[in-house]
This record gives C-alpha cells, structure tokens and sequence, in this order.
C-alpha cells in the first residue's frame, strides 16, 4: 500500500534569522521527496523573508499574502494543500530528521485517529536546549466525556504548531478558522480537530521531539515535530 502524501505548511512573518533553518529540517528529512510537499505562507513579511523563500523553488510552494494573523495564514495556505495529511511547522521552528516518518507511521497504524502531536524541545533563540516537554506515554483523546475533557487540558502542549499533523479531510470540516485571531488558531484548529476526530500524543523518543524558540512571533504582527522552540 501507498505511503499518504503529505503537505507541510510553514506560516512565518518576519522570520529572517529563522526560516532556512526550518526548511532546510524539512528537506532533510527520511521521507521520500516524492512523498512530500512544502508550502510557505509568508503572512506580509517585511524582512529578508521573502528572498531566503525564493532559493529554495525548486522544492517550496511560497504563497505571499497581506499581513493577517495566524488564522488568515491558515486560511490562505490550507485549502492549497494537495496531501491527506498536513503538518505545520512554525518558521522559527525547527524538525527532527524523522519527524514525518514517525507521524505518518501512527496515522497509518491509527487509521481513526484525526491529529497527531508529540513532544518538543525547548530552545532559546541560538538553539541551546533548555527542557525536554514529552508526553510520559501514548496518549489517546476523543472528548467524549468530561475525563477525556481533563485529559485533553493536559495534552494541548503537544498539539500545537510544530508537533500538529491533522488529516485534511478532518480540517476542511472545520474552515474556515476565525480571521480575528491572530494567534493561538493552532489551538483552535487542534481543538476541534480532537473534538471531530480524536487525537494520539506520542510517548518520549530522542528522535521525535523538536526544537522550539520561545517568545518568536509565528504569524501577524501581534506575535503569536517533531518540532523544536523558541
């Protein structure tokens, strides 16, 4: 049987020093390049952004826009995904080299599993590893009920950009996201998504779990896998 295609959407404003670190991650993954695409919605970048997209053609999808938001970004870069299923990385991110075999794996092994998340490391912004943030085992969340209501406040933190992968069917369900928020629509999507769908949080692996860097803006001018974070 055929792997699922996948698209990765990548939103960035103004993610000069960050972006070719985030998609060079993707170029390097184990994933067959035939198997993946790569899109980047730049959300009205007035940086170098824009130039740093464009050397890599032959591979990414750039999709400028006006400036808007997060959501807005989802909005514009979502229904131009062609793959089953879309992983987001947030510009200022950075991937795993098996981040999208890892996922791709589960939503084959879980077929009724709508979203994948996973853990991430925590970065500063020249890539030192502050903390590790996993799951301590695999997790399985629908919100049927108000226990897995509980369960699933304690699983957000590995549901958002960079560690969400989610079956496009599931989010043409669910767009368009609310254009007003300019950040946290990861959440929003991720909410609903669970609540559609159910989702799986991966147990600890050295390998899955990406760098994030806290405090950068991820899309809009009010700022806003495995997966690393600033």
């Amino acid at each position: 049987m055929s792997r699922p295609f996948v698209s990765v959407l990548i939103d960035t404003y103004n993610h000069e020093k960050f972006i070719e670190q985030a998609i060079v991650s993707v170029l390097e993954q184990d994933f067959a390049a035939a198997d993946y695409e790569i899109l980047v919605v730049d959300d009205g970048s007035t940086d170098g952004s824009s130039e740093i997209i464009k050397k890599f053609a032959q591979r990414v999808t750039h999709l400028p826009k006006k400036n808007g938001g997060q959501g807005s970004a989802f909005n514009y870069g979502i229904p131009r995904c062609r793959g089953e299923i879309v992983a987001f990385l947030d510009a200022d991110d950075w991937w795993e080299p098996n981040k999208l075999s890892t996922v791709v794996a589960e939503f084959e092994s879980h077929p009724e599993s709508g979203a994948i998340g996973h853990g991430l490391y925590e970065v500063d912004e020249y890539g030192k590893r502050l903390f590790l943030n996993v799951p301590d085992q695999v997790y399985s969340c629908h919100l049927r009920d108000l226990a897995e209501a509980r369960q699933f406040l304690e699983l957000r933190s590995f549901l958002g950009t960079s560690r969400l992968a989610v079956r496009k069917s599931v989010m043409d369900k669910i767009l368009p996201l609310p254009e007003a928020m300019l950040i946290e629509a990861d959440e929003f999507l991720a909410t609903h998504a669970v609540a559609l769908s159910g989702c799986r949080a991966l147990e600890p692996d050295p390998c899955v779990p990406s760098r994030t860097r806290l405090g950068s803006p991820c899309a809009g001018p009010a700022s806003t896998i495995c997966a690393a974070s600033t």
